[in-house]
């Protein structure tokens, strides 16, 4: 499947010197648009900056795609989801990490809550947290980081790009939803 959008590190960080020859290895991730009952979107968020992001991250090498985002949602929001539709994939180079990034993105609808976190070590001590907006508000959310990122305001390596995936996202979300 071709991607929606595939970025490389000087589309991110446009000053920062590009590294030639690095051999990149695949990390397939997930990320959810997820809606609750009053059609909201969860947005998780830490204490260490001020940016939110979609709730994913990386698929286990022993589950599929869907059930790495499915656990991901859980884990981030505490809600037990149902994918719906396919949003598409991103593909982004992350010459730091020497990572290839394949994320898949599926809207999600929040089944039950559980109200616990199942958060790492470092997102506990990091503060993740979850907000439920509209998703105009979060498209808003995610063009300010946008802007903030363009700025040079965003210091987080990785946070640049899932900024930059995570705003196409919640564009292709709402072309579908509205």
């Amino acid at each position: 499947m071709k991607p929606i959008a595939t970025f490389y590190q000087r589309d991110v960080f446009p000053l920062i010197p590009e590294t030639l020859g690095v051999q990149f290895v695949d990390r397939p991730t997930g990320k959810a648009v997820i809606f609750n009952k009053n059609q909201h979107v969860a947005l998780v968020g830490n204490k260490v900056n001020s940016f939110y992001l979609l709730p994913g991250g990386g698929i286990d090498k022993d589950e599929g795609v869907r059930d790495g985002i499915i656990r991901e949602c859980l884990e981030e929001t505490g809600c037990s989801v149902e994918l719906d539709r396919f949003l598409g994939i991103i593909e982004d180079y992350r010459n730091r990490d020497k990572t290839h990034c394949i994320s898949h993105c599926y809207t999600a609808n929040v089944i039950s809550k559980n109200e616990k976190l199942n958060l790492t070590p470092d997102e506990k001590k990091n503060g993740m947290h979850v907000i439920w907006v509209t998703l105009n508000e979060a498209v808003r959310i995610l063009d300010v980081e946008i802007d903030d990122l363009r700025k040079g305001n965003v210091q987080f390596y990785n946070t640049g790009f899932n900024i930059l995936r995570d705003s196409i996202f919640l564009n292709e979300a709402q072309k579908i939803i509205q």
